[in-house]
């Protein structure tokens, strides 16, 4: 009677399972179907936006050919490449597009194609009208070239190429809004279906459960109670239950069970306690030893980490005056004479990173090791100066100092604070663009030393600002322009410059450039 019961349970269960499996299905079919219609109408709005930002790019750099009369044919044809690049794109998402005709969107393929080929047929136009306008101005008819293509920008460009775009632009929206309500309106429907099925069920369940429990209640109460006795540990117990039926047939076994266990129980105890107390023993050794052996390996690697990272810019700035006085043919004695000394400083600095190697390879201690003196640091930041001009040399950026002209007596470390003034200086070469400029100022008030670096570069995003100083984080947009650094060298500096009771901040605005701002406590005592 009881398997009678639980076969009719099952196959009803079974029933309202199938009807929500088949829902389902046919509900994610559809709701696929939309998300795939509102991601193409997306797909094809982002590729329009390309194609205007693109056309707009190559028409202004014609115009400016045309104007300036600067030939930049390099930057000319890689823009006209990126906009048919653009076009291509346009043209192979429209041709890929399955729904043909959709009356639900209102957006029809041969529609799409037809814009396309519109599109195509403008460029081509232009390109033609622009190559016609240059044949003028290069006929020495500068005004005449002028008048013709403030006339061509604003009848044709301004006056049916940005409808055109705004047109297709709006089309795709209208497509992708018209789909997400569609999508909208299943969820909708589909979430009532789910309610509806899961209460009827649930009542279902209820109905069935009281039928069952009837039947089994007496039964299962008995094997609960024994299985709670057997498991708290009352072995002895033994579960009274006569039936000839499941119940009866899984207490009698239990009841075999209770009895095996209680003899392997005590066996166990016994080998369980002599085995315990010297798992116990061994783990806190190895504990305790392990967590040394973290705590000093990540030290190391934190510390080697750093150095390697600092190795480089003098190394760097070494080459590039090298490689600058090689160049150059007959150089005063004075000239060369500087541009060695320069790199006997650079060379100092390398031994000290050395020196600090040396000094973890023979001890545990891992902190920086610095030698106190006073220093003027107006003079440490023209030597730090020429040093950036020779990284920036490289990259084509032009380099000003605006420094105090009196001393400004510090106390501190000379290589540690090169050292940030290296990090400053190569990050902003690093992440500058060519024909940029970095700007250097250094004044005193208050009794505080303070020195701006400032760039033109790639700048920061306005969220990284607080984490671009913890180890190895590097903004989402230095990570695009440059894959070889560690996001090390600002936090190196931070902790120099802590140590000088200074402080360092960054100012930065994504596109425009950044500016650190250092601060150092003035010495009590002048220089002699």
């Amino acid at each position: 009677m009881f398997r009678v019961r639980l076969a009719v349970v099952i196959a009803v269960s079974f029933g309202f399972v199938l009807f929500l499996g088949v829902t389902l299905y046919w509900g994610a079919n559809q709701v696929s179907l939309y998300f795939h219609r509102s991601q193409s109408a997306y797909e094809a709005f982002d590729q329009y936006q390309r194609l205007s930002q693109e056309s707009y790019r190559h028409f202004k750099q014609r115009m400016d050919r045309l104007i300036t009369d600067n030939p930049a044919d390099a930057d000319v044809e890689t823009s006209k490449r990126r906009l048919y690049e653009a076009m291509n794109a346009l043209r192979n998402n429209a041709v890929k597009e399955t729904d043909t005709e959709n009356p639900e969107t209102g957006h029809a393929k041969p529609v799409e194609l037809e814009r396309v080929a519109r599109f195509t047929a403008f460029l081509d136009a232009s390109e033609y009208r622009f190559d016609e306008i240059e044949t003028v101005r290069q006929q020495g008819k500068l005004k005449e070239a002028v008048r013709m293509l403030s006339k061509y920008s604003e009848e044709e460009i301004d006056g049916k190429f940005q409808p055109m775009i705004d047109a297709a632009i709006d089309s795709e929206r209208e497509r992708a809004k018209l789909a997400r309500e569609k999508l909208k309106s299943l969820v909708d429907r589909l979430h009532w279906v789910a309610i509806l099925s899961s209460t009827l069920a649930g009542l279902f369940s209820i109905v069935a459960l009281n039928v069952l429990v009837r039947g089994v209640k007496k039964p299962i109460e008995a094997l609960l109670h024994g299985t709670d006795e057997i498991a708290a540990g009352n072995l002895s117990y033994r579960i009274s239950l006569n039936t000839r039926d499941e119940f009866g047939y899984l207490a009698t076994h239990l009841n075999h069970m209770a009895q095996e266990l209680e003899f392997q129980q005590q066996k166990l105890r016994e080998g369980r306690a002599i085995l315990e107390k010297k798992v116990t023993e061994r783990t806190r050794d190895l504990h305790q030893l392990n967590g040394e052996l973290q705590r000093m390996d990540a030290a190391r690697r934190e510390f080697l980490a750093d150095i390697s990272h600092e190795l480089r810019t003098p190394i760097t700035v070494i080459r590039g005056e090298a490689e600058v006085t090689l160049r150059g043919r007959d150089r005063e004695i004075e000239e060369y004479k500087d541009t060695l000394q320069r790199i006997v400083e650079l060379a100092m600095q390398l031994n000290k990173y050395v020196a600090d190697l040396l000094f973890l390879a023979r001890t545990e201690n891992t902190n920086l090791q610095f030698e106190w003196e006073d220093l003027d640091f107006s003079d440490l930041v023209s030597s730090a100066f020429d040093d950036i001009q020779v990284m920036a040399l490289e990259h084509s950026i032009v380099v000003v100092l605006d420094a105090a002209r009196t001393p400004l007596c510090v106390r501190g470390d000379k290589q540690r604070l090169l050292q940030v003034l290296f990090i400053l200086g190569d990050n902003a070469c690093r992440y500058s663009g060519s024909n940029t400029q970095i700007t250097i100022k250094l004044w005193s008030e208050d009794n505080q030393a303070y020195l701006i670096i400032s760039d033109q570069g790639i700048g920061i995003p306005a969220s990284d600002l607080e984490l671009v100083f913890d180890r190895y984080y590097r903004s989402q947009n230095t990570r695009g322009a440059r894959d070889d650094g560690t996001g090390l060298g600002l936090p190196i500096a931070r902790s120099i410059l802590k140590a000088h009771d200074g402080k360092i901040s960054a100012a930065s605005a994504e596109g425009e450039g950044t500016t650190f701002t250092v601060t150092l406590p003035l010495a009590s005592k002048p220089l002699n």
